[in-house]
């Protein structure tokens, strides 16, 4: 949740943050009210925006509890809808942390 201290100096640097989840939305409400969250989770409770952007963690085979999950990855899109950035890890269990985010975003 080191990301949620980071809102602030995200918005600050003139982004927003927002999650994708396999989720539903109330088990993503839910998880929201119970940590405190004060950035947006987006619920993909069939995978389609997972797979259509290659987010899919492959460690998680089909029948396994956490199939359709992504792998953590943090897109820095640019105000022109670019990719500026990538920012990921090989697990959902690890995020990337707050300091390299807000590095990447000073970066020109």
């Amino acid at each position: 949740m080191e990301l949620n201290g980071g809102v602030k100096e995200i918005e600050k640097r003139g982004y927003r943050l927002a999650a994708l989840s396999y989720d539903q939305i109330d088990v993503l409400q839910a998880f929201t009210e119970k940590r405190g969250l004060i950035y947006t989770l987006l619920s993909d409770p069939k995978s389609e925006v997972i797979d259509r952007y290659g987010l899919r963690d492959p460690a998680y085979p089909e029948g396994n509890k956490a199939y359709g999950v992504p792998r953590p990855i943090i897109f820095i899109v640019a105000r022109d809808g670019s990719i500026k950035a990538k920012l990921f890890e090989d697990t959902f269990k690890k995020r990337p942390p707050l300091g390299l985010v807000l590095e990447t975003l000073d970066r020109p």
